[in-house]
């Protein structure tokens, strides 16, 4: 019974690692899921990122160094506004392999969209 219960353990172990090594969303994923459905999991996704990288701003900013982006204060930022950045993303980086983080593209389209201006 017990080697049983080790077994299971061991199993559910391994599962939850197997859920975690796919946790990113995907270039691929996003193409195909995009605009599709905005209740998805995928625009959970991109919200979840979306305030990930601006806590980490946030953040940064408190500490006296330098953003990762510099949007207008009085700009709301979320998936509505981010999307269109992202298709344009992909498609001006047709070389991107399919498995390219999402949170990724995410960062480098709000970097050249709201870049810091010198010294900040």
């Amino acid at each position: 019974m017990q080697s049983r219960i080790r077994t299971l353990a061991l199993s559910l172990l391994t599962a939850c690692f197997a859920l975690n090594a796919n946790a990113e969303m995907t270039a691929e994923q996003y193409k195909q899921w995009a605009h599709a459905d905005n209740n998805s999991v995928y625009a959970a996704y991109i919200t979840g990122a979306l305030n990930e990288l601006g806590w980490a701003n946030g953040d940064l900013i408190s500490k006296k160094r330098p953003p990762l982006f510099c949007p207008p204060e009085n700009l709301p930022i979320g998936p509505q506004t981010v999307y269109p950045m992202l298709d344009e993303f992909f498609t001006n980086h047709p070389g991107l392999s399919d498995d390219f983080p999402v949170g990724l593209a995410i960062l480098r389209s709000l970097q050249a969209a709201f870049p810091c201006p010198k010294g900040r």
